[in-house]
């Protein structure tokens, strides 16, 4: 097993403001460069805050007078308590009589506490906010803050009036008085569109004062049908969201009929099935004629082919339906579900090019959702495509194991696509000694090209030099060159509320199931250097890992936000170790579910 300890780096890193900038200091310059915060003032609402800078390494360091520890790349951290409205920080470092400080400040946000407002009618909105569309059944909710005590209503124009709202409980509104609060649920006969909400409250014995609230809600009777006019469409689980965009259920092409049954703010509400509904931003959609009937199609006949490499499943269609695709292990299946569409299918067709599918079966799992079962002969999961090929016809390709032809060189004649994550003005995260996650990526990747290239694998970059590449741009730049593998490299940090010395190790993330193998074999090859077990983590919704066209994997390799790590990381060794066992890595994914040319018999890997 190998181990690395920490290493002294003739080479120190500055932070200037909030941008970290690479530089050398001399030996007897002392120096203080704040890494976080990263301005003078941060907003800050937690009670634990980190604290990170660097300095001479052998200066002393103190943080709001308590003396930390200075490591050899010159960093020191700290966790602050922030239980105040305003909590100073005081970086203070010293060597050899000279002293550097500088004082920084976090502010709690202090929330507004009005007892109630002098305004007949405030703060008035819809929940959920924004444009709505509604059908039969669904809640819409009303609310505005005005004078306390008194008789509050709402109307929906067109549609129905006088529905009376209740003033919350202090309890209930976090000390507010005066909120008040209203419901209607749809009804079936209800229809409008872009319908105004007023709410009004009493002003004296005969009169009301009046808003019309921001917002307008519609009433669908039946589903509209929408088409998708957006590369790389994708379809949400629901209206939740976090730095990966929210769960998505897969990606759709241009073409795709979709029946919309609702809308909140930006995104539409899409009826898959009976039991199934999804939800997908507005800009991806093009809304049809409200005549056409909602989007449907019987299956017809199911054909099997192949090629040299790969294998080829067609349902006949009439229309472009939705669908979404997941894996399944031992055995090998890919499952598809057709939204939309009824089956018609009486059988299929198998041709003799066809290698890799032991079976394909159907089942009509729901009245609108048509399911195909495909059982791959190997084990492992190459890779598969859904698109839509001449006219409506459903078509999925799948990746046959690649030939291995010399098991003392498994990567020799193999694309392997290559990720340093960030670059250019997207610096990733950044140490306490002011290294750049960007630089520390692409420092890696470069070794781990020049490796494999000995191997002789052809490798992909999605970029190879200090600039910053869109994730489509990546995307699109491993499809093109029809890669069968991606490994994207980054470097992990924590929040802002973590403790930096208690959280380190590698991580390996993927998304699909189909490639959990791949992951393992990575993660047993980075725990062999020693490093903590930071964990396996699946389903994870990194944009590079959502293709389902190639095995895909991402790296965190150790952990910039731990001083001891952030060394480990600089350092040369480390770093073609990392690299060295990521190839072993992949050596072994392709000699254990890769076809040895030599043997006749392969259906089994």
């Amino acid at each position: 097993m190998k181990k690395f300890g920490v290493l002294f780096l003739s080479l120190l890193f500055i932070n200037s403001g909030a941008i970290a900038q690479q530089n050398s200091f001399t030996t007897d310059s002392l120096y203080l460069n704040i890494v976080i915060p990263e301005e003078d003032t941060v907003m800050y609402s937690f009670s634990r805050y980190r604290v990170a800078a660097n300095t001479h390494p052998e200066a002393k360091a103190f943080v709001n007078g308590n003396e930390v520890k200075v490591y050899s790349s010159g960093a020191f951290i700290d966790m602050i308590q922030h239980e105040e409205d305003t909590t100073l920080i005081e970086f203070r470092v010293e060597r050899s009589g000279e002293s550097l400080s500088k004082t920084m400040y976090l502010i709690r946000p202090v929330e507004e506490r009005v007892e109630y407002t002098k305004k007949a009618i405030s703060d008035y909105k819809m929940e959920p906010e924004g444009d709505l569309w509604l059908e039969n059944g669904e809640t819409l909710t009303v609310q505005f803050r005005g004078k306390p005590g008194q008789q509050a209503y709402f109307s929906v124009n067109g549609v129905t009036g006088n529905i009376k709202m209740k003033e919350l409980d202090e309890d209930l509104s976090d000390g507010l008085k005066g909120i008040y609060r209203g419901t209607y649920i749809v009804k079936p006969n209800d229809f409008g569109k872009d319908l105004k909400i007023v709410v009004k409250i009493k002003k004296g014995l005969f009169g009301y004062h009046k808003k019309v609230v921001p917002g307008k809600v519609s009433f669908l009777k039946t589903p509209i049908v929408g088409e998708v006019v957006a590369d790389k469409a994708y379809l949400n689980v629901g209206l939740g969201t976090d730095r990966l965009g929210g769960a998505r259920h897969g990606y759709l092409e241009e073409g795709v009929k979709l029946n919309i049954v609702g809308k909140q703010n930006n995104a539409y509400k899409v009826r898959l099935s009976e039991s199934l509904d999804a939800w997908i931003p507005t800009r991806f959609v093009e809304l049809l004629d409200e005549n056409i009937p909602v989007a449907s199609s019987l299956t017809g006949t199911i054909r099997i082919s192949g090629n040299e490499d790969s294998d080829l499943i067609r349902l006949t269609l009439s229309e472009k339906l939705p669908y979404i695709s997941y894996q399944e292990l031992d055995p090998n299946k890919i499952i598809v579900d057709i939204f939309g569409a009824t089956s018609n299918t009486n059988w299929r067709i198998k041709y003799l090019t066809s290698h890799g599918i032991k079976n394909v079966d159907w089942r009509q799992v729901e009245n609108d959702r048509f399911r195909l079962i495909i059982e791959l002969e190997h084990s492992q999961n190459w890779g598969y495509g859904l698109s839509y090929g001449l006219g409506s016809n459903l078509e999925i390709k799948i990746r046959r194991p690649p030939v291995i032809k010399d098991v003392t060189r498994p990567l020799s004649g193999r694309v392997i696509a290559v990720d340093a994550g960030h670059g250019g003005s997207n610096l990733g995260a950044l140490g306490a000694a002011g290294t750049m996650e960007k630089v520390i990526n692409l420092q890696i990747s470069e070794l781990f090209k020049s490796m494999l290239e000995e191997q002789g694998a052809t490798v992909v970059m999605t970029r190879d030099d200090d600039q910053y590449v869109y994730m489509a741009e990546r995307w699109d730049k491993v499809m093109d060159t029809e890669a069968d593998v991606l490994i994207s490299i980054h470097a992990n940090s924590i929040g802002y509320g973590s403790d930096p010395l208690r959280i380190k190790g590698a991580g390996i993330l993927y998304k699909h199931i189909a490639f959990k193998s791949i992951s393992e074999i990575m993660y047993a090859r980075f725990m062999s250097l020693g490093l903590d077990d930071y964990g396996l983590i699946g389903n994870f919704n990194f944009t590079l890992n959502q293709p389902t066209e190639f095995p895909s994997v991402l790296v965190e390799t150790a952990f910039l936000s731990n001083p001891d790590e952030e060394i480990l990381l600089n350092n040369k060794d480390f770093q073609v170790s990392v690299a060295e066992e990521m190839v072993k890595g992949l050596e072994q994914f392709y000699l254990e579910y890769g076809y040895l040319e030599t043997i006749s018999d392969q259906p089994d890997k």
